[in-house]
């Protein structure tokens, strides 16, 4: 009886896990499909050719908004991962005072605020005041919308360090922050890398921080920072609304394209992971 409910229950979890992931694996399935399709019949002129207008005869392709994307991310990672990183050593080597607390609480609350607020925020601070969309300002809004998950994913990995290796550092004489820099952080690298690669990835995917800050400049590879620039993203988010049927084969893959590299990403922050020996 006991080995009768226990396969009925692991049928059960069975049945349940695959009910639930049937639509992710239906929409995975379905862009990859569709994108694909659009990539092959493009070439390689997808990724090297602009967008195509309304009536064109070609699918043309995303090179002004691949290469956006790139330099929004060139612009807006390093930041976030620096700042994320700060705020993860002071949080860990200060953990009971009052601005540790501080940050933890303004973490958690600031991953919940909608991303479209802070391309608004971009927008009052750096789009009015210099009269233009850019790149800085999309650089600011994506800055912001990734701190908090790159500080929770440093956090994370400096937390997973045993305690005997700073008792060891100390013991030898190092000061503290001889110990974080030299011992604690080496240690921890490859959650740390594995963080990087996760908050590369929700950068690279992010829309609605993006609406007001970097102009869309759509026919054009982007090469000024503090001029206007396209994104994958948005380039989706556009054509996915249009009525051309030739914009919506760019859209499909445009999103087959970003899946793939959130899905590389995402096995090589894993299998970075999977290697901490501690």
């Amino acid at each position: 009886m006991r080995r009768l409910e226990d396969r009925l229950f692991v049928a059960a979890v069975v049945l349940g896990s695959a009910l639930a992931l049937a639509p992710l694996a239906h929409a995975l399935a379905v862009t990859l499909y569709n994108g694909l399709s659009t990539m092959a019949s493009a070439g390689l002129g997808f990724f090297v050719n602009p967008p195509p207008t309304p009536y064109s005869a070609s699918l043309g392709g995303v090179a002004p908004a691949l290469v956006g994307s790139l330099l929004l991310l060139a612009l807006a990672l390093p930041p976030s991962a620096l700042l994320g990183l700060l705020l993860a050593v002071f949080t860990n080597e200060f953990p009971g005072s009052r601005a540790a607390a501080l940050v933890e609480v303004g973490a958690r609350a600031f991953a919940s605020v909608p991303t479209v607020i802070l391309s608004m925020v971009a927008y009052s601070l750096i789009v009015v005041p210099t009269r233009r969309y850019s790149a800085l300002a999309g650089a600011f809004a994506l800055t912001a919308a990734s701190l908090p998950y790159s500080y929770t994913a440093f956090s994370s990995a400096l937390r997973m360090v045993p305690e005997m290796y700073r008792e060891a550092a100390y013991s030898i004489g190092m000061s503290r922050w001889a110990t974080v820099w030299e011992v604690i952080v080496p240690i921890a690298r490859r959650g740390i890398a594995s963080g990087v690669l996760m908050t590369l990835a929700r950068t690279l995917g992010e829309t609605a921080a993006l609406l007001f800050a970097v102009g869309a400049l759509r026919y054009v590879v982007p090469l000024n920072p503090l001029g206007p620039v396209d994104a994958l993203p948005l380039l989706i988010f556009d054509y996915a609304l249009s009525p051309y049927k030739l914009f919506h084969e760019v859209a499909w893959g445009a999103a087959a394209l970003l899946l793939i590299v959130s899905l590389v990403l995402f096995a090589l922050s894993k299998a970075v992971v999977k290697g901490v020996r501690l």
